[in-house]
């Protein structure tokens, strides 16, 4: 149910029972009526208070008081009776309402949720603000209680599931430690501008003041590889919805538990194609040297950071000599080994991808926007790559999107 929606009346009116359901959700829904007994629906006519010349004290819903839009939606059409106004310039929707006689409105804006209270001589605005956010909220959480969660477990198990984008945090982590790290090797890092102050007028200064430049961009290459592969994952659940996924056999959750080479190769066929094949085992490498040892205390799979002690001899590696394509056989990597080489991967990493057969998917992320798994939505994305309408469906719900963000209707 989306915040924009203009369902029609689902009510019957103050009765609060809902025509067509069944008597197994209306007990559920029984059970969460309790903290709205001083609730009822506005009467018919009702403007409301956001467009209209009724006088009404404004208050901002601060949006960790009622954070999920959908049940509200819930509790005013389904518990409370109300109906929705529909939208506005710059207002996705409006219910009015009744508390203790008094009239009330609960509308979506552009800056967030308002609640609207008619004005009264003598009334306590602070007090029935409270009590009806107070309610609300406890509302809310009966729902999730007691309806909700079977809801969500059907709509998981069948993949009708939207993925919130998260590209432009993911990219910004991955470009900020890339950029630390490019300062770093070239001399404007922070250990090496502290090195500078304390070691100002040494000898010290100019011997060893590359120890700080390649510690700091070793740092920040572990994290620029760290982000980078979290962005992978990331897109790669894009990617999915232009495959031969079928929601009604396989499971995006599972999809999303896999690890990112296993994601990989659900993708594309590292047997067949040469060059899937090829840029997997670059990102196996990578993973296998610095992600994941660094994901997991300093460890890896080949024993790195491991010796066995003999009695005369000292310490001999695990690894013995291949110890010295190890990160940890050098005082600091060199930044030809740790960071050049990965960045030049990364990039050509991304544009490979948009070339390929799940480049659509890539392109849809890359966009900013959300996507559903739902199976209508699947059937509309590949029938429109199909028949090279894609473009235009990008551009469609891009300008649908912003839109809504906007509220400009």
């Amino acid at each position: 149910m989306s915040e924009e929606d203009e369902s029609e009346d689902v009510t019957s009116g103050e009765s609060g029972e809902s025509p067509g359901m069944s008597p197994e959700l209306q007990a559920e829904l029984d059970r969460c009526r309790p903290p709205l007994r001083d609730f009822g629906p506005a009467p018919d006519g009702h403007p409301g208070f956001a467009y209209s010349k009724l006088a009404a004290v404004r208050v901002a819903v601060e949006r960790d008081r009622l954070p999920v839009i959908a049940s509200l939606h819930l509790i005013m059409r389904l518990l409370i009776g109300a109906h929705d106004l529909g939208r506005a310039e710059k207002l996705a929707w409006e219910y009015p309402f009744m508390y203790r006689g008094r009239a009330c409105s609960l509308a979506l804006m552009k800056f967030g949720l308002r609640l609207y209270l008619e004005l009264q001589e003598d009334a306590n605005d602070a007090a029935d603000t409270r009590e009806i956010v107070s309610k609300l909220a406890a509302t809310a959480r009966l729902l999730e209680k007691n309806l909700l969660p079977s809801f969500v477990e059907t709509q998981v198990g069948e993949n009708r599931i939207i993925v919130h984008n998260q590209m432009g945090q993911l990219r910004g982590m991955y470009q900020y430690f890339r950029e630390l790290a490019e300062a770093a090797y070239a001399g404007d890092g922070l250990l090496a501008k502290r090195f500078d102050e304390q070691h100002r007028g040494s000898v010290f200064l100019k011997q060893f003041r590359s120890l700080p430049e390649q510690q700091e961009g070793f740092y920040a290459t572990v994290a620029m590889i760290t982000a980078y592969f979290s962005l992978l994952e990331h897109l790669f659940v894009f990617a999915l919805a232009v495959t031969d996924f079928d929601p009604a056999r396989d499971s995006l959750k599972d999809f999303i538990g896999l690890r990112l080479l296993n994601k990989y190769k659900r993708l594309f066929d590292v047997t067949q194609d040469q060059a899937a094949r090829t840029y997997y085992n670059r990102l196996h490498d990578v993973a296998e040297k610095w992600r994941n040892p660094y994901d997991h205390g300093g460890f890896d799979k080949k024993g790195g950071a491991l010796s066995i002690s003999v009695p005369g001899l000292g310490a001999i590696p695990l690894m013995l000599s291949d110890i010295r394509t190890h990160p940890t056989f050098h005082f600091l990597p060199e930044r030809e080994t740790s960071f050049d080489e990965v960045s030049a991967l990364f990039d050509e990493m991304d544009a490979w991808l948009r070339q390929s057969h799940v480049g659509p998917g890539i392109a849809w992320a890359d966009e900013g926007l959300n996507i559903s798994f739902e199976p209508e939505f699947l059937t509309k994305l590949r029938q429109a790559v199909a028949v090279g309408e894609f473009d235009d469906l990008l551009t469609k719900t891009s300008y649908m999107a912003d839109q809504a963000t906007n509220m400009d209707w």
